[in-house]
């Protein structure tokens, strides 16, 4: 497996225990963080909205970095609202913050549509500016009283060795995206040639729709480890016979 490369386009805190997996493995790991994560300029609203929910209220984390935004203005003891998050990542980060969260049967915007436990309150989701809309759809179809907040704001931007990225891709190396965000900072980054070229592993049916809009086939997982990429290699390697 010396010869096989793959894309990384999360950020690199998010790509460490990967990126070492797959190093081990013999893969040739290619960073190139595609999408940016900005704080708000103001957090005053985020900060009162989250003050102002009670005990009948939820308040829902899709990300680490609406963690992040609402911990640096809101203690953890102005929280008073039942809280969940949509993974183990993101439920570590509010235990750091000193919250203990809920967390679906697996970490996407599905399961966290269908599972969610709340009451009569308001369901407050405090994410994204970009964040898609069918979360909101699902929780109301059960009836929650879903309110929204931009938490904070992504920007597509590629940040590493572009040239390598573009050379990898364009041989069909696997590439892994994890928001829109990524898959439009990708794209304007490498090309659009040079993405079609790619065997694109999307993280949720989200991001794989991003992708499709691009004029590509992505492969579409729920948690990205480095067997699903290494699988999704030889799967090519046994194609290519």
């Amino acid at each position: 497996m010396h010869d096989r490369v793959v894309i990384l386009t999360r950020s690199h805190e998010d790509n460490v225990d990967l990126a070492v997996e797959l190093r081990a493995r013999g893969v040739t790991v290619i960073e190139l963080p595609s999408a940016t994560i900005e704080p708000l300029a103001d957090d005053t609203a985020l900060a009162a909205e989250i003050r102002a929910l009670g005990p009948d209220d939820s308040l829902v984390f899709t990300s680490r970095a609406g963690v992040d935004a609402a911990s640096r203005p809101v203690r953890a003891h102005e929280v008073r609202a039942t809280v969940a998050a949509v993974g183990a990542a993101t439920a570590r980060r509010c235990r750091d913050w000193g919250i203990d969260a809920w967390t679906p049967s697996e970490a996407t915007s599905a399961a966290l549509g269908r599972e969610l436990p709340f009451g009569s309150g308001v369901v407050l989701l405090a994410r994204a500016d970009r964040a898609e809309s069918g979360l909101i759809r699902e929780l109301a179809a059960r009836g929650a009283r879903v309110r929204e907040i931009v938490a904070y704001r992504v920007v597509p931007a590629a940040r590493g060795d572009v040239e390598a990225a573009r050379r990898a891709a364009v041989e069909g190396a696997v590439t892994v995206v994890a928001s829109p965000a990524a898959v439009e900072g990708l794209i304007a980054a490498i090309g659009a040639a040079a993405f079609e070229c790619a065997r694109i592993l999307a993280i949720g049916p989200t991001t794989a729709r991003a992708a499709a809009h691009a004029r590509v086939k992505p492969r579409v997982v729920s948690a990205l480890t480095a067997g699903a990429i290494v699988r999704e290699m030889e799967e090519r390697d046994v194609g290519d016979r």
